[in-house]
């Protein structure tokens, strides 16, 4: 049976374990983050909406929304519930949020990630090899799934 993902508005209660969240992940795939600490999720997320995935009242992943930019800064999901769909129901869950397709950078040596961003409907639209590390800018194409984008078309 597929686990029943509860997606909630992050609240201060959270940021402990968040900010793990953040570390562990950032420690074991981001060789290029430099001496990552838990203090970092909290600076890292201010002023961003965070929404929150929880699988049988355990925290599961995240994902921030810059939104003013409508830009998705950080989906991050803990290591033990990968490949369960967590970071789609995030994303999907942040359609409501956002008032235009959300784009977000993912780092070009990411193949993973590029495949599951792939899946879920965002498309490589800029490609910045001189940053560091080198990234691709993508944009979500369900615009469909958008409640700010609908209204607009009644």
């Amino acid at each position: 049976m597929p686990a029943k993902i509860e997606i909630t508005a992050a609240t201060p209660a959270d940021t402990q374990q968040l900010a793990e969240i953040y570390l562990v992940d950032r420690q074991q795939d981001f060789p290029w983050a430099t001496d990552p600490q838990l203090a970092d999720f909290e600076h890292d997320t201010k002023g961003e909406f965070v929404l929150v995935a929880w699988i049988d009242g355990q925290m599961a992943g995240f994902c921030s929304l810059y939104r003013l930019a409508n830009f998705i800064h950080l989906l991050f999901v803990a290591p033990g519930y990968r490949h369960l769909k967590v970071g789609e129901h995030l994303l999907a869950e942040m359609r409501q949020y956002a008032t235009e397709p959300m784009t977000l950078k993912c780092v070009m040596e990411n193949e993973a990630a590029l495949r599951f961003y792939a899946k879920v409907g965002f498309q490589i639209v800029k490609a910045d090899r001189d940053a560091f590390p080198a990234n691709y800018t993508l944009r979500d194409t369900h615009t469909e799934q958008y409640i700010a984008l609908q209204s607009l078309d009644s």
